[in-house]
This record gives structure tokens, sequence and C-alpha cells, in this order.
């Protein structure tokens, strides 16, 4: 396991560590490896990205630095999903339920980061532009607060304590499972993640939003899964697959930035600590509301059709 990428813990923990965002790539896998060592590397690559990043953060804000974080949780909770259930080692699971809540404590400032950088550009502004910036205003002060619970979150003890157990279990030699071939232990894990993608599929031909967006995060859960194991397996046929899949969770993305739009602008205009009464920014609120509703049926529509055309799709590690 003298895996280079290991150091970066202790380097961040001095402050030498990298000061630009990192983003995610192959872990250093083999078809020789042991199942179980093939995990404890994809918990370094996962970490390398996670206190990289966290670097990037105590340097200064950094958007993109931000979201690489939260893909690094949530791909480490991924890993420790996917290899838990395969090695049947449930106390994996105590582990993913803190990455799970240390993402969470980060979500409001990068919810406010794509709200402010990207869905105010794109809502219309004929008639609303008065009301939209003090929108804007707004959504600007409560960025500034969440990336402040951003930074405390990043700097606090749990942070810390979670980082040292991940860095203790990749370094430990903890027997996990009897398998010894990896390729096979591959397969069962790729193959439970698009069962799950099935099974949502089938629920979210109801066209209900909160069908499709378990759908959207069971897609996510197997590409962060394909692209684990993409180095045991031919390169071309991976490419292929993660480039459909991807288009996929593309579609399903906007329906999220409906979702995102309805849960800030309810936020902002719920605030307790503002006692003006702004009708020209809640009418607007209002407005981006219903501009990015009337989107929905469409986003729907395209993103079935989308993943109509995936499922035929061939899996790579099925021969």
């Amino acid at each position: 396991m003298d895996d280079p990428r290991a150091t970066i813990h202790s380097l961040v923990r001095r402050n030498l560590g990298p000061i630009k965002p990192v983003k995610a790539v192959p872990a250093h896998l083999s078809r020789s490896m042991r199942p179980e060592d093939a995990f404890r590397t994809t918990l370094l690559d996962c970490l390398a990205q996670i206190t990289a990043n966290a670097a990037t953060l105590r340097s200064g804000r950094s958007v993109e630095g931000l979201h690489q974080l939260r893909v690094a949780f949530r791909r480490l909770e991924v890993a420790l999903g996917a290899f838990g259930q395969e090695f049947d080692q449930d106390w994996l699971e105590e582990l993913r339920g803190r990455a799970k809540i240390l993402s969470g404590r980060l979500a409001p400032a990068r919810d406010l980061d794509v709200f402010v950088g990207k869905l105010l550009e794109g809502a219309p502004k004929s008639g609303v532009s008065d009301g939209l910036t003090g929108l804007r205003a707004r959504a600007e002060s409560a960025r500034d607060q969440a990336w402040v619970a951003a930074g405390a979150c990043i700097a606090s003890a749990d942070f810390e304590l979670f980082t040292d157990d991940v860095a203790g279990l990749a370094a430990s030699q903890l027997p996990l499972s009897r398998d010894q071939r990896l390729p096979r232990a591959a397969r069962r894990m790729l193959d439970r993640q698009v069962s799950r993608v099935k099974k949502r599929g089938r629920t979210a031909a109801s066209r209900e939003e909160g069908d499709l967006h378990r759908l959207r995060i069971a897609l996510k859960k197997l590409r962060y899964t394909a692209e684990f194991f993409a180095p045991i397996y031919r390169k071309r046929k991976v490419k292929a697959y993660l480039r459909k899949l991807r288009a996929l969770q593309n579609h399903l993305g906007d329906l999220n930035d409906v979702a995102n739009v309805r849960s800030v602008v309810g936020g902002l205009v719920r605030d307790k600590n503002r006692k003006d009464e702004d009708v020209n920014m809640r009418y607007a609120a209002g407005a981006m509301v219903g501009w990015y509703g009337a989107q929905t049926k469409g986003a729907i529509k395209q993103a079935l059709k989308r993943y109509n055309k995936f499922r035929r799709v061939s899996p790579f590690w099925v021969k």
C-alpha cells in the first residue's frame, strides 16, 4: 500500500498541501488485487481528494474547491456502501453516516453558490430585474453565512477525526473479504448498483419529481462505482458507457435545479432575520420559481427518454 497520495493527509494537516481544487482521478487498481486492497486504495483516493480540497478552502473561498470537496465525500459514501455490502461489514455504515453528515454541513454553501452563480443568471429578467437585484443581495448575504459555516465544518474536530479514521482504515490490515478475485467482486458490486437503478427507473415512470430524484441518486452511485473499477476493464468500453451515463445525469440535473430554486428561494423569503417586506423581491422570487417550475414537464420527458435509451446500453463489465 505504498501509494504516494497517502502522504497528502499529513501534509495538509501542516498546511503544506495543494491550494488548487482537485478533481477525482482513477484509483490505482489492477485485476490482480484482492478486493480488500482495492477498497483501501479507493479510500486513499477519496481521502486525497477530500484533504486536498479542504486545504484549498482553508486558503480562501473557492467555489470549485467546495464542489470537489462534496464530490469527494459522495464518492467516499458510495465506496463505503458498496464495499461494505460486498464484505458484509455493517460497521462501515457508521463511517458512511459520518461522511454524509459532514457533506450535509457543506451543502448550504454549495446550493447558494449554484443559485447565485447559475440559476439567478438563467432566470428571465424582463419585468422583474429590480426584484432580482434584491433577491441576489439577500442570496449573497445568506451565501456568506453558509460559507462561514462551511469553514467551521472543515476546521472542526469532527472533520479532523473523520479523516484520521479513514486514513487509519486505509492503512489497516483488517481482514475484510474471503474472496480473493477483484473482477468477480467488482462485478457483484456493479450489478447491485444496476439493480438499484432499474428499481428506481420503474418507479420513476410515475413522473413524480421525488421518484426521479431517487433515480438520479442511484445513477450517481452507479457512476462512481463504475469509475472506481474502470482501470480493470477495457478503456474504450468504459469510456463509452460513462459518456452515456453522464449525459443521462445531466438531464436529471435539470430537475435538480428546479428543486434547488424552490428550496433556496423559499429559505430566502422566509428568513426570520429579515423584517423588511420587499414586494418587488417577492414578486421576482415567485416569478423565478414559476419559470423554473414550467421547465419541469419537458425536463422529465427528456430525462425518461434518455433513461429508456440508457437501459439498452450493455454494461462494460459483462462479457
